[in-house]
Order: C-alpha cells, then sequence, then structure tokens
C-alpha cells in the first residue's frame, strides 16, 4: 500500500516539475520508472519498461515525419493558398478556410498547426478588416477540432491507453466529439464579432514576406503573406500520401508504419527534404508521451491504478470523478502540454471504467476534449502562437481577448462536456 501511495505522489510530482520547470514530463516520468519500478518495487527492466507504447511512438515518428515533408515540400502552402482561393474574395469564408486548414494540419498529425496557420491566417485577417481576435480563436479552435482524429498524436495517445488497458476504443467517435466540441464555440464567437457582416476581400495575397518588430521583447517577426505555389509532381504525390493515410486509418491499417512507408517512397522520389524533415520530428513529444505512459505500466503493475480505482469508487461517486477529472485537465492544459495532460490523467479513469457502467468514449472524451479546447489560452503554445503573429497594434487586444476568453473556456468546458455527454450516456 505504501508504494503504491509513493508512486501517486511521485506521479504528481513528475506532473508538477514538468510544468513549472523547463523538464520534459516524459524523461522524468522514465527517471521515475526506474526508481519505483526497478529499485523500488524489485521489477525487473524488462517488466517495467513492458508498457512502453512501441505502437504509439511509431505512429507519432511516422505521421510527424510525413507531415514534416509535406509541409517542407510545399504541400502545406499550396493546400492553403488553393484553399484560400476556393473562397473568390469572400471574406466571410476566410476564417473558415483558416479553421478547416489547421484542423485537417491537426488531424493529420501536425502537433502544433497554429503556428503554421497563424501567420497566414492573422495577416488576411488585418489586410481584409477581419477582427484578429475572432481570427485567431477560429485557428486555435480548428486545431482543437482535428487533435483527436485516429492518427493525431493526442488520438492516438487515447487509444493508446485504452488498448493497454483491454478497453474498447472508438477512434472515430471521439474524433466526431471533438470536432463537434470545438465547432461550436468557434461558431459563436464567429457570430459574436460580426463574422456574417463581413464583406468581399479586397486584397490579394502577394506571397512576400514582412518583418516588424514582435513588440517590446524588440525581435524581429517574418510573417509569410500566401501564394499558391505551382503544383508540382512533388506537392501531387505528397497530397496523394496524406489521403493514402486517411484511407489506411479508415481500413485500420497500422498508421505508423504506413506513414513511414509513404513518407520513404517520397524520399525515393525526391530526397531533399527528408533530412529536415526528420529533424523536426517532436521527439520532446514523442518522449513525453511514451514515458509518461510507460511509468502510468509501472504504476498498474504494482496496483497503484488499482488503489486509486478502489478510492474513486469508494466516494460513490464516479460521475462526479470524471467530472473533477474535467476540470484538471483544462485547467493544467491551460498552462502545459495538452499532450502530457491527456497521458498522465486518461489512465486514471481506466479503473473507473474497469468498475463501472460509464461509457468508455464518454469518459475519455471529457479528459481528452477538455484538454485540447483549453488550448486558447494565452499560456498556451497554440495560443502563444496567435498572440506572436497578431499586428502590433491588435496585439495587446488579441491577448486581453484569449486571457477572458481562455478563462471562461476554462470555467465552462468542462461542465458542459460533463453535461452534454457523461449524463446522456448514463441514463
Amino acid at each position: 500500500m505504501t508504494l503504491q501511495i509513493v508512486s501517486l505522489i511521485v506521479l504528481v510530482v513528475a506532473f508538477v516539475l514538468g510544468t513549472t520547470r523547463p523538464l520534459n514530463l516524459g524523461v522524468i516520468a522514465l527517471g521515475a520508472t526506474f526508481a519505483v519500478g526497478v529499485l523500488a518495487a524489485g521489477l525487473s527492466t524488462e517488466d517495467a519498461l513492458a508498457g512502453f507504447p512501441v505502437e504509439l511512438m511509431l505512429i507519432l515518428v511516422g505521421v510527424t515525419y510525413l507531415f514534416n515533408v509535406a509541409n517542407a515540400n510545399g504541400t502545406v502552402d499550396w493546400l492553403i493558398s488553393s484553399a484560400v482561393r476556393m473562397v473568390r474574395g469572400r471574406t466571410v469564408f476566410i476564417p473558415w478556410i483558416m479553421f478547416a486548414v489547421t484542423a485537417l494540419l491537426s488531424a493529420i498529425g501536425a502537433v502544433f498547426s497554429p503556428p503554421i496557420v497563424a501567420p497566414i491566417a492573422l495577416a488576411f485577417a488585418a489586410k481584409n478588416r477581419i477582427p484578429q481576435p475572432m481570427m485567431g480563436i477560429l485557428v486555435v479552435h480548428g486545431a482543437a477540432a482535428g487533435s483527436l482524429s485516429p492518427i493525431s498524436v493526442y488520438g492516438v495517445t487515447v487509444a493508446g491507453v485504452l488498448d493497454q488497458s483491454g478497453l474498447p476504443s472508438d477512434p472515430w467517435g471521439l474524433f466526431a466529439l471533438a470536432f463537434v466540441a470545438s465547432i461550436i464555440p468557434a461558431m459563436i464567437v464567429f457570430v459574436a464579432y460580426g463574422g456574417l457582416r463581413l464583406g468581399r476581400a479586397v486584397t490579394e495575397p502577394t506571397g512576400q514576406a514582412d518583418d516588424e518588430p514582435t513588440g517590446s521583447g524588440g525581435g524581429v517577426l517574418t510573417r509569410t503573406r500566401t501564394t499558391a505555389p505551382t503544383l508540382t509532381l512533388d506537392i501531387a504525390l505528397t497530397t496523394l500520401a496524406i489521403a493514402g493515410l486517411f484511407v489506411g486509418a479508415v481500413l485500420e491499417l497500422d498508421v505508423g508504419l504506413l506513414a513511414i512507408t509513404l513518407a520513404t517512397l517520397l524520399g525515393l522520389y525526391r530526397h531533399q527534404h527528408h533530412a529536415e524533415a526528420v529533424r523536426k520530428i517532436p521527439w520532446s513529444v514523442v518522449l513525453l508521451v511514451t514515458g509518461t505512459i510507460t511509468y502510468i505500466g509501472v504504476m498498474q503493475e504494482i496496483g497503484a491504478i488499482d488503489l486509486l480505482g478502489d478510492v474513486a469508487l469508494g466516494v460513490g461517486a464516479p460521475m462526479l470523478t470524471v467530472l473533477l477529472l474535467g476540470y484538471v485537465a483544462g485547467i493544467v492544459s491551460a498552462f502545459a502540454s495538452s499532450a502530457g495532460t491527456i497521458a498522465a490523467l486518461t489512465p486514471l479513469a481506466v479503473p473507473l471504467l474497469q468498475n463501472s457502467t460509464m461509457s468508455v468514449l464518454a469518459v475519455v472524451a471529457v479528459i481528452a476534449i477538455s484538454a485540447t479546447i483549453v488550448d486558447v489560452s494565452p499560456f498556451s503554445g497554440n495560443g502563444a502562437a496567435v498572440i506572436a503573429n497578431a499586428t502590433e497594434d491588435a496585439r495587446d487586444r488579441v491577448y486581453r481577448t484569449q486571457l477572458v476568453y481562455g478563462g471562461i473556456v476554462v470555467l465552462l468546458a468542462p461542465a458542459l462536456l460533463w453535461l452534454s455527454i457523461i449524463l446522456p450516456s448514463s441514463g
């Protein structure tokens, strides 16, 4: 019993250190795997590492590798520019084009899609009198809308935890719930900022880069306004590869190996961008997720997760526990990594799911969506990317808007998700 409690305390301490210090939570978790699992519990190294999610790691590496190739060879720019041209100057559609593009990038594995889209989106907003706070919020909500797809980092994290626990996963159902939960507040923000009254665009993208001071920091921010790159065979093949990845996910092929194979095939045609693509794989995120899940495996091995489940069941209110987990996910993720939050909290819901009749999809949806939808906070990486790319005259306004709006989302989102997902599923 004492070791089980210690392991839970170590998890909390690791999470606090990973949030308040420039330390990777996954590294701390792997250290805890050795200290708690091998030294304290006496597990063999093989047993301590048994929970390392190899398949999940392959998905994270493979999908982000393929996306990095697409970003480096101009495919992403071509997709965004083509989408913008489709609206034919109708300003009212541009925020939704940016929402959709960010959602697509996030869904195919781009961990940080807002930093890619935000420079383009905010530049369009500034030149066509679209409110920049509204545009920024739609970009971040777009990322949240796609963040729990079956091949996204967060989606495969949730699926990996459930698969290791022997619980059924519904990746497409989770994706659908996340998309709906993100598009509804985006629509409210769009209407509140007068989006329906937007006219026609008068400024065409030039494809030039503008350098301007970032503000009090004195740095220089490079902002690229889009122009459609020429459709080359390289871009066409990469677009087909991305489409093939989605088809493979639907057919339940191994997404990680499929993505690596597709990226390798693209490299056989043109290899110039592939060294850069490998360097830009978010290894810190891969380490964070795999390290955390590995330590959770040790906690399961020594009975700590079962102990937590017994305590939760002893309270007699598992539904209330889910609400509390939703609020913890929202509050922590507003200031820290959504990936780390999901990886650390989803396993804590496993005992509740194993000992109650609550819907697995409903419970993990409340936790995971609460952790991703709050990325509109100016303290998250996505929110900060939007603020950094706002024009200097609008930057303070964008910051204040995200600060207030982010607080509202943190306050209301877990409760609304609980009311709309948990309560109906428990009837």
